[in-house]
């Protein structure tokens, strides 16, 4: 098993993601070690590429993302009794829609999200829709790399999921009003309701081999 730089979202057919309160800086570290070296240490679930853990910047949350090749791997996994944290869900997620810079020579420096729960299927494809249209022809502010749209398999939910340079390129193009029409659109479409969101940092990502 070897480190991995930022996840590629693009290479998944389920993403399971999710948050969990930790309490501070040092809590983060000890349960994403911990559970990183325990995956180290035991043979891979069949049809898990990758699993990345991320820190939120105040101390007190891990976002975790696990990468799998399919849902039908995910539940042969579920079925076999596999339930831990980082590999299972709920919600699993699928990639509806991506927005992305032509320069990759960037490094994402930092992610941002913003989740959402949504009355239905339409609703999700709606939000989707509405929050790519307000986006800027040009890409906006230097610092915006990409975002991704990713809708829940049971139609209730809906993560963006965006990579920034740095948390200082997401705050100055918050107070340049970059994102002002994008929270019109959060805050005011029907049947949509923010439920949370935050900024992290990238802590482990790990690539696991083919069984």
């Amino acid at each position: 098993m070897t480190t991995a730089p930022f996840p590629d979202l693009t290479h998944a057919d389920t993403a399971v993601i999710g948050t969990r309160y930790v309490g501070d800086f040092d809590r983060q570290q000890l349960v994403t070690d911990a559970e990183a070296d325990a995956l180290d240490c035991t043979p891979p679930p069949h049809g898990l590429p990758a699993v990345s853990w991320f820190a939120s910047t105040d101390g007190e949350t891990v976002l975790t993302l696990a990468q799998w090749n399919s849902a039908v791997a995910l539940d042969a996994y579920l079925r076999g009794g596999g339930y831990a944290a980082p590999l299972a869900g709920p919600p699993r997620y699928r990639l509806h829609r991506s927005l992305t810079e032509g320069d990759r020579s960037r490094i994402p420096g930092c992610l941002i999200t913003a989740a959402f729960d949504v009355d239905g299927p339409e609703r999700q494809r709606h939000l989707v829709d509405s929050l790519i249209a307000v986006q800027p022809a040009d890409g906006g502010h230097p610092g915006a790399i990409s975002g991704h749209f990713l809708l829940s398999a049971d139609g209730t939910r809906m993560l963006l999921y965006t990579e920034w340079t740095s948390i200082k390129a997401h705050q100055e193009a918050g107070e340049a009003g970059d994102h002002d029409k994008t929270h019109e659109i959060m805050s005011g479409t029907p049947g949509v309701r923010l439920t949370g969101g935050g900024r992290y940092h990238l802590h482990r990502s790990l690539s696991l081999p083919l069984p």
